[in-house]
């Protein structure tokens, strides 16, 4: 007899404890792909030096508008020795970035006899937001180009390009197109004639993913629970408490307030509407228009 008592309890403590150790899996994933994810890579394993009489310009990724499809950098350059006053402070010349496509103007001034500043550039990408999570937003033929001009000439100087940053809930992967020219070319027509493309891609993280079907998962386990408190209740197998409609009307106004909570924003209208959250609604209709079925077949009036 002791024994049959203690094999229920021992599967029920098996149960609990399997359930909390697929939760810290869980919890531990979710947790471990977020610190690990934001960081940009590619162009090489550590950012290079300039040549002589050349830039390293620096593009710092900030950040990813998908509803707009943009990508916010900021551009900074690392200008060989040759370029700067006797302070080594100033630059000596105006140097011209072209970086395309961008917003407005595709080439970027950084004057002479000035400290050299951060200026901000948004790139054009394309992507579609309705896909979230599964979006991706690229520029396939992004070009970087610096240039002096002299006697109102523009002459290329030779550049390279780094990029960094940290964004969260977004990988930004970067890769040179194409080779690059032995020799700078003699003019700026040259350079733009068979440029060395970069190709840039923003995706979500897989942090964002496991987050965005974690909280999928429970926007479905709620007209479940509801749809199964109301069927065992209109079939009479446990006892109707009216107090029930309260709680699934709650669960009803919560689905907006979590849909809302995706990370990334999704907009109204994206497929997750149409095959998860449109049905939740259903459901917890449902299983409430079910429960009130119940109370008018069940419930007697007070007497």
């Amino acid at each position: 007899m002791g024994d049959e008592r203690r094999a229920p309890r021992r599967r029920t403590v098996v149960r609990l404890v399997s359930i909390v150790v697929v939760l810290a899996v869980v919890y531990a994933l979710v947790v471990t792909l977020y610190a690990i994810s934001g960081h940009v890579t590619g162009l090489g394993p550590a950012e290079p030096e300039p040549k002589k009489g050349g830039v390293i310009v620096v593009l710092n990724v900030e950040g990813v508008d998908a509803a707009h499809q943009r990508a916010d950098l900021s551009v900074y350059i690392k200008p060989s020795e040759t370029f700067f006053t006797g302070n080594g402070l100033a630059l000596a010349e105006d140097i011209h970035v072209i970086v395309s496509p961008i917003e407005g103007t595709q080439s970027i001034v950084f004057p002479a006899d000035s400290a050299i500043a951060t200026k901000p550039v948004r790139v054009l990408s394309d992507g579609e937001i309705g896909n979230w999570p599964f979006d991706g937003y690229r520029a396939d033929e992004l070009i970087v180009l610096a240039y002096v001009t002299n006697g109102g000439v523009s002459r290329p100087i030779p550049t390279d390009v780094w990029f960094t940053g940290d964004v969260p809930g977004w990988r930004v992967d970067v890769a040179l197109k194409g080779k690059a020219p032995k020799e700078t070319p003699a003019t700026l027509a040259e350079a733009l004639s068979a440029p060395q493309y970069i190709d840039f891609r923003a995706t979500r993280s897989s942090s964002t993913v496991a987050f965005a079907f974690v909280l999928l998962a429970l926007l479905l386990v709620m007209p479940c629970l509801v749809l199964f408190v109301a069927i065992t209740a209109f079939r009479g197998k446990r006892k109707l408490e009216p107090s029930f409609m309260g709680w699934m009307g709650a669960m009803l106004f919560a689905t907006i307030p979590l849909r809302t909570f995706l990370p990334g924003s999704p907009p109204i209208g994206s497929w997750i509407d149409f095959t998860v959250v449109l049905w939740v609604v259903v459901g917890l209709i449902v299983g409430l228009a079910i429960y009130v079925a119940a109370w008018a077949r069940w419930g007697h009036p007070e007497r």
